[in-house]
């Protein structure tokens, strides 16, 4: 058996949040779900191959060398909903090239539409429904010995017109026992993202799901399961012994869900000694920070927490299903500031509920806090979450997400906002408003250059400053 897993490049769509520019510049990441897959493949023995088209440098005529070299049974591609008529493309593409090769598409976009996306995609063969690990051994044992796929959860597959699906697969409880991410299959000295220190650089996951109900996120209020203190610090010692990498990004929902957990995490990386060889960054909940959390942190070599703020107005965070006073977000951000942590906060506008008044006050608020960085994103309406349920489908006669896969191609239509009246060049143009007046102060510009540990980081700010910079020329000067 042999499968070619593919990271491939995506275009940004008309309903996914994020600045133009800030995009432009936000560098290259390691796929941490695709590699994981990677990994349990590995374990079972089958042979693989890993190509990131962005990472590797392959354009489509490379990638279809390499493949036709390879001959795979099965490609496999993780998908994001917003990005699925790519995905949909890359598969036709494979198809035509190795024709009988068998598609299969993963990531949360199965979860969430399982049946339907091989409704909507005749190519593709297979979708893994859940964590790779509880459902590629059984499926891959039993294509081996030629057995009937049926009643294997967390697989969807296609039998002539048919379209099979007995359900999810039960949730992975003992996360100790998953291979670390494949990251031997990919060049991790390329990797950063746009405000890292290091190229050498990997994104890394210490727990699963989120408790937290914020009605935005399509992780909120799943299974929270973490992985031991033990457990993580073996991989961050692995990550820089056997692949050379030297910062680590952990991209957990909210680190800081279990305290203690936290605690045996840093007291075991100073233990080893790799808060010295490494720095790291953990995002989290301002409800769950506190002196004591930040102060362990700080010591174990975490030198950037990323706080989703996304408000200066505490009826709009209520509304958001984020229930945390204006002055306790302040008085953290300022004491993780003054400790010499790195701050980033990210903003949202256009919540149920935003006025141009209310969009003011959270500009304001930023500008007023301790940040090294900021973003501000517009509002988008995912599928799964409790904005797309209540706040989006009662109020419009189509189900925009379902639709969006029935499309024959991609249509770039933006889906609105029915719970503002606020419009959407009006919400663009006040995040734009809003990074140009956060980052061209002068306390801003030394607090960037202050963070500033290489070469390679002086380099990046500098050419996304010159492009803000551009843009807002374009946008104040010549309009």
């Amino acid at each position: 058996m042999k499968i070619a897993l593919v990271h491939y490049n995506v275009n940004r769509i008309a309903n996914e949040p994020g600045n133009k520019t800030v995009m432009k510049h936000f560098g290259h990441m390691p796929n941490i779900q695709l590699l994981y897959v990677a990994a349990v493949l590995e374990q079972i023995g089958v042979e693989i191959v890993y190509y990131d088209m962005v990472g590797m440098r392959m354009d489509e005529s490379a990638l279809s060398v390499a493949l036709k070299r390879f001959c795979p049974d099965i490609i496999a591609l993780s998908v994001y909903t917003s990005h699925f008529h790519q995905a949909k493309s890359f598969a036709v593409f494979f198809k035509e090239l190795l024709p009988e090769v068998r598609i299969l598409f993963g990531g949360v976009h199965m979860s969430i539409f399982p049946e339907e996306t091989l409704r909507h995609c005749p190519v593709v063969d297979y979708g893994c429904v859940g964590e790779a690990e509880m459902v590629l051994p059984e499926f891959i044992r039993r294509l081996k010995a030629n057995e009937s796929l049926v009643g294997l959860l967390g697989l969807v597959w296609r039998e002539g017109d048919r379209i099979h699906y007995s359900g999810p697969a039960p949730k992975n409880m003992d996360l100790d026992a998953t291979p670390f991410p494949a990251r031997h299959l990919v060049p991790n000295e390329v990797y950063f993202n746009f405000i890292s220190t290091y190229r050498n650089y990997t994104v890394f996951n210490s727990s699963r799901g989120c408790p937290y109900p914020c009605i935005f996120c399509e992780a909120a209020q799943t299974r929270w399961r973490a992985r031991s203190a033990e457990n993580v610090v073996a991989e961050f010692e692995q990550c820089y012994e056997q692949h050379g990498i030297r910062e680590v990004d952990i991209f957990d929902s909210s680190f800081t869900v279990e305290k203690q957990r936290v605690f045996d995490i840093c007291q075991l990386l100073i233990t080893k000694g790799l808060h010295k060889k490494m720095v790291w960054n953990v995002r989290s909940t301002l409800k769950m920070m506190n002196e004591e959390l930040l102060e362990a942190l700080r010591e174990a070599g975490c030198y950037r927490i990323f706080y989703g703020v996304e408000s200066g107005n505490e009826e709009i965070l209520q509304g958001l299903r984020k229930p945390v006073k204006i002055e306790r977000a302040e008085r953290i951000i300022k004491k993780t500031a003054e400790l010499g942590i790195s701050t980033f906060g990210y903003f949202l506008i256009g919540a149920p509920g935003e006025t141009p008044e209310t969009a003011r006050q959270t500009i304001d608020f930023a500008k007023r806090l301790p940040l090294d960085f900021a973003i501000f994103n517009t509002l988008v309406a995912f599928p799964e979450t409790e904005l797309y349920r209540k706040h989006y489908l009662p109020h419009t006669q189509n189900d925009f997400w379902a639709d969006y896969l029935s499309q024959p191609k991609e249509v770039n239509d933006f889906m609105g906002r029915p719970w503002t009246t606020m419009g959407d060049n009006e919400m663009k143009q006040l995040c734009h408003s809003a990074m140009n007046e956060f980052y061209f102060r002068p306390v801003q510009i030394w607090r960037a250059l202050r963070s500033v540990r290489s070469v390679d980081q002086v380099r990046r700010y500098a050419y996304a400053g010159v492009d803000m910079l551009k843009d807002y020329i374009l946008r104040h000067v010549f309009h």
